[in-house]
């Protein structure tokens, strides 16, 4: 049978329309949930065990706690109703079967990223661990111990090991590492290419498979994923990593519940809105006019969450200027627009009384589909229509019309005060200077086609390390000897 989905959707829709107008007594909203509901998917228990048979045995159950709205709501409902217990499970061959999760069975564990708002503390330590103390569950959080993976994970605090249980339960927000340690360290902000959203990874994923590796091993257990039942990407991406061990499971799409339903079941359990859990400098929570309203309610109340991104914001677009926070609008455009002047003074003020460093930056902006340290021989130079001199060592070189990947070399050159490295920077007569919050003096000049390079001396906010890829000493040379001089603003050389 062929489903009109066009025709599906527009009845969806109209049902809701029709429940929206329909006079229910004030506060329920039962009868527009209940067409979400069915549209999302959602089966009654009852519905279920029709269909897939009893609920076999519990089993060890982790629960990602990302702190925000959707596990908020898992988790309270799991506690709250008996019949949110009973999980759709999908097995290695794809067929489906029901099991009753007992309290008794649960770990929710939290990833720290160590740079949460406050206000999401608040919201887990006045309102959901009570609730979840009172049932008995089990809370372990965690964070990465350092920037290596070599040095493993620290476990902050795990209630199973409690010596008291009536101590009430705290949250422990940050460990030994902080995710903007990472980004201070590395001159940058969060990268969101692809969607890829490879902080989370490092500062979530990566500490919570390390922690159920340990705690697990090759046992079967129900992982739990709090994504809303519109995720279908998310979803989709999440359970190609299930595994005979790890039986991933989403709650909220089994239930049929969205994000505004989460919220307004969170609203009437707590009497709060529950805030957003994310980084005080996230990337994807700003950029449109509505998400940067919000975001600025949010600095509002926590100024130093605010100073916090404009500082981070302030060295990764020293250093590169494309490093705008949110894609094509920045941070502090944002808290400029939005009239956030403490926040402003209070960043302005670091800035001034912070040590200040000048950075050495080259980089190398290969073509797209170059590949490295392999020989650029004339018949590929002929193909694409590029001349060819000899020392280019790139066999592959890639279509020269478009970009691809990004290589950086970065020094520290000295360190003092912001008035000693700026007056410094303009000192120098060599190169074209570029004034402005972090002034830029530029030696080289990246051309139109690739490979290309750019190089500049930039006065920015101490802390960035010196860092250079392996073998990037080599492809600066063979891009200089397929470029030649094309884009050198000074033929001598600059000694910083």
């Amino acid at each position: 049978m062929i489903i009109d989905m066009q025709a599906l959707g527009a009845a969806v829709r109209a049902a809701v329309a029709q429940l929206e107008l329909t006079e229910w007594p004030a506060g329920d909203r039962r009868p527009l949930h209940e067409a979400r509901w069915r549209a999302w998917g959602g089966r009654t228990t009852a519905e279920l065990i029709a269909r897939y048979g009893e609920p076999g045995p519990s089993m060890p159950v982790q629960l990602c706690c990302g702190m925000g709205v959707d596990t908020a709501a898992i988790i309270t409902r799991i506690i709250e109703d008996p019949d949110a217990r009973v999980l759709l499970v999908t097995d290695d061959d794809g067929s489906k079967r029901l099991v009753r999760i007992d309290l008794a069975d649960i770990t929710a564990v939290v990833a720290m990223t160590g740079d949460e708002f406050d206000e999401t503390r608040t919201a887990m330590q006045d309102h959901l661990l009570p609730r979840m103390q009172a049932a008995g569950l089990r809370l372990v959080q965690i964070c990465r111990a350092g920037q290596s993976q070599e040095d493993g994970v620290d476990i902050l605090d795990d209630t199973a090991e409690h010596d008291d249980p009536n101590e009430p339960w705290q949250m422990h927000m940050r460990g030994a590492w902080a995710l903007s340690d990472e980004l201070i360290g590395a001159g940058t902000v969060p990268q969101t290419a692809s969607k890829s959203r490879r902080c989370s990874y490092r500062a979530k994923g990566w500490p919570l498979d390390v922690w159920a590796a340990w705690m697990y091993g090759d046992t079967e257990r129900i992982h739990i994923i709090g994504f809303a039942a519109e995720e279908d990407d998310r979803v989709a991406k999440d359970a190609s990593y299930s595994h005979v061990a790890r039986r991933s499971v989403y709650p909220l799409r089994q239930w049929g519940w969205d994000r505004d339903y989460c919220e307004d079941y969170l609203y009437e359990q707590y009497g709060i809105e529950w805030p957003r859990s994310c980084c005080q400098y996230c990337p994807y929570a700003g950029g449109s006019r509505r998400k940067n309203a919000a975001l600025a309610r949010r600095w509002r109340r926590e100024p130093g969450a605010g100073v916090l991104a404009l500082v981070l914001e302030t060295t990764a677009l020293a250093l590169n200027p494309r490093m705008a926070l949110f894609k094509d609008v920045t941070a502090r455009a944002v808290a400029e627009q939005q009239g956030l002047t403490e926040v402003l003074a209070i960043a302005d003020a670091y800035l001034d009384r912070c040590t200040w460093a000048i950075y050495d930056v080259q980089r190398v902006i290969r073509p797209a589909g170059a590949k490295k340290d392999e020989p650029w021989t004339k018949a590929a130079a002929a193909k694409l229509g590029v001349p060819w001199r000899p020392g280019v060592v790139i066999e592959h070189p890639g279509n020269p019309n478009r970009k691809g990947q990004t290589w950086r070399s970065t020094i520290t050159r000295r360190t003092g005060s912001r008035a000693e490295i700026t007056a410094f920077l303009a000192r120098c007569r060599r190169g074209r200077h570029e004034p402005g919050r972090t002034p830029r003096l530029w030696l080289v000049d990246a051309q139109p086609t690739y490979p290309t390079r750019e190089r500049l001396l930039v006065a920015a906010p101490a802390g960035v390390e010196d860092k250079e890829q392996d073998g990037f000493g080599a492809l600066w040379a063979t891009t200089v000897a397929a470029q030649g001089s094309a884009g050198q603003l000074t033929r001598r050389r600059i000694a910083a």
